[in-house]
């Protein structure tokens, strides 16, 4: 019987995820324009005092619409499509949209389309990162870039952690397809906000100040 609940407990909370990595693949398509970066969802036991969602965006005013009509919209259409019961949409402001991958492949997406070259888009790119105050980061774009060809061109600051348990802590990483008149364009962009150095100092710190109270007690 115990195992029993276990199993139901573990699918229940797989079943969860999906439909959160779901929801987060819809929102990001349906709020293109609006410059969506994520979302949280906080449900109370079985939704039955409604589902509290937050998106951050880069224009919240576009994903609330003219007096809430757009995000009470949004509401009805999580609800039917996903299941959710009683959805409540916060929208919140991305403190340093420049320090958001997601945000910044949207950046360069937006000036793909309208043409510009891809050059010009990866170092713009690339020096608004970097004087945003990230520690470094990487922007990949590969596919048709004006050339029959595929061609890949790499545009990088400072010295990003690639693979590792630190890269996975440290490193946020976005990919967005963009579709020009040449075919399709791959975007990756990765954005490491604090250093090795510092981290690693910062863990020192904590477990000094771990051992002093223990020494105190």
């Amino acid at each position: 019987m115990a195992e029993e609940k276990r199993v139901s407990g573990v699918k229940a909370i797989i079943s969860s995820n999906k439909k959160k990595i779901l929801l987060d693949e819809w929102l990001s398509n349906e709020l293109v324009n609006a410059g969506y970066s994520r979302m949280a969802v906080s449900s109370t036991p079985k939704e039955a005092l409604g589902t509290k969602i937050i998106i951050y965006a880069a224009r919240p005013s576009l994903v609330i619409g003219r007096r809430g009509s757009r995000v009470r919209e949004l509401a009805k259409k999580i609800e039917e499509l996903f299941g959710y019961q009683n959805v409540n949409i916060t929208v919140l402001d991305i403190d340093v949209p420049e320090l958001d991958p997601r945000i910044m492949a949207w950046q360069i997406e937006r000036q793909l389309v309208r043409g510009v070259r891809y050059r010009r888009v990866g170092f713009w790119a690339i020096n608004v990162i970097k004087n945003a105050g990230a520690t470094a980061a990487e922007i990949i774009i590969s596919g048709k870039l004006r050339t029959v060809r595929a061609a890949y061109q790499k545009f990088k600051y400072g010295d990003i952690l690639k693979s590792g348990e630190l890269a996975d802590r440290l490193v946020d990483s976005a990919h967005r397809p963009v579709l020009t008149k040449f075919g399709i364009i791959g975007v990756k962009v990765s954005i490491m906000k604090t250093s090795l150095r510092e981290y690693l100092a910062s863990k020192q710190e904590e477990g000094g100040g771990q051992n002093e109270e223990g020494a105190g007690a």
